[in-house]
């Protein structure tokens, strides 16, 4: 994968360490400094500091909500707190140590489930005279519990080089006002000196003699996040079509079935899944199918695998013409979104696709 070009780069880093800080009484959590309150932590619950505005701290917060509790999008938000009161845990289980008691629509970021339980984080503030003094235990990278798998959200890109992209209308994962409050703490501990600019084109690597996961051209800045032994770990950003990223493998469902979704519409609504299916036809929506916009494309379609529901499979206008190359009655796979399980009166599951990939 290349990053091309890097197009309207403030790179500013995120807080360059970030320390564990226990909080020493309850403390409310908030959106921004002395704003809305989305949350009530517990005393003695553990978060990793970030950047400080006057008496204000930043800081996130990690944990466990049970499936239950969990909503849907709320403002930037993917998911959300369902109701007030709803507990985050520092580990899956009614046994978990509680964190933090949640506000009804506080908006989450999920990293991942185990079971029944879904793994979320939120960064928001606190007031400064919460958290107990000390600099605490230093986080060597951005979570203390970074896995191998993708936090919901996170893409890796498709084989396909992609074009660059021209004026994008979403905003990146990292908001304006998030780079700019990292900005304060860049050049702080860990050895890290702010953005600097590649001055010869290099491979962006995994790990110190790692494996290769982009190449940065020359003059491209890059923000500086710490440094070790002769390697610096740094942070780029960029733009690339959405054409050209799928969920990472860790978020996608590959052993669900059509009839998993017929029977529980609601909870695999959202989640991503990654199928063989057969191509019948590319169709445009009717007004009979009331989940799909007018005029919507979709690919008609039979599977997965051996399976012989029906599909409807909502495309993109990026997919539309690859779809359409595609000859009836071809196997294909697919990454896509779950939109709903059960469709209003023909009871077809209804996904919204990212890729397609010809067999």
């Amino acid at each position: 994968m290349r990053l091309l070009p890097l197009l309207s780069l403030s790179l500013l880093a995120p807080a360059t360490v970030l320390a564990q800080a226990t909080l020493q009484t309850n403390a409310q959590f908030r959106a921004t400094p002395g704003g809305t309150v989305v949350a009530t932590l517990h005393e003695g619950a553990t978060v990793e500091r970030g950047t400080t505005r006057g008496e204000w701290t930043r800081v996130t917060l990690h944990g466990f909500v049970y499936k239950t509790g969990i909503g849907g999008k709320r403002d930037t938000f993917r998911i959300s707190a369902a109701s007030d009161g709803v507990l985050l845990r520092a580990s899956a289980g009614p046994k978990g140590k509680q964190l933090a008691s949640l506000k009804e629509g506080m908006g989450l970021v999920r990293v991942g489930s185990e079971g029944d339980w879904v793994e979320v984080k939120r960064t928001a503030w606190v007031h400064g005279s919460t958290l107990a003094k000390g600099a605490g235990k230093t986080l060597a990278a951005a979570s203390p519990r970074a896995k191998s798998r993708a936090p919901e959200g996170e893409m890796t890109a498709s084989s396909n080089e992609a074009p660059a992209a021209g004026n994008p209308g979403d905003a990146t994962s990292t908001s304006h006002g998030e780079i700019a409050d990292a900005a304060d703490s860049v050049g702080a501990a860990g050895g890290a000196s702010g953005t600097m600019v590649a001055h010869v084109r290099t491979e962006l690597l995994r790990a110190p003699n790692g494996s290769s996961v982009a190449a940065i051209d020359s003059s491209a800045p890059v923000a500086v996040i710490a440094r070790e032994r002769g390697w610096t770990l740094v942070r780029v950003e960029g733009w690339v079509p959405d054409s050209a990223l799928v969920p990472a493998s860790g978020s996608v469902l590959t052993s669900i079935s059509a009839a998993d979704l017929r029977a529980e519409p609601d909870r695999y609504r959202g989640e991503t899944v990654r199928w063989e299916v057969q191509k019948i036809a590319l169709q445009t929506a009717d007004p009979l199918r009331k989940e799909l916009a007018p005029e919507e494309p979709y690919l008609l379609a039979r599977g997965p695998g051996d399976e012989r529901s029906l599909l409807y499979l909502a495309l993109p206008p990026s997919l539309v013409e690859q779809a359409r190359r595609i000859e009836p009655l071809a196997r294909i796979v697919i990454t896509a979104r779950v939109r709903t399980g059960r469709s209003a009166a023909s009871g077809v599951p209804l996904l919204d696709v990212l890729s397609i990939a010809e067999r």
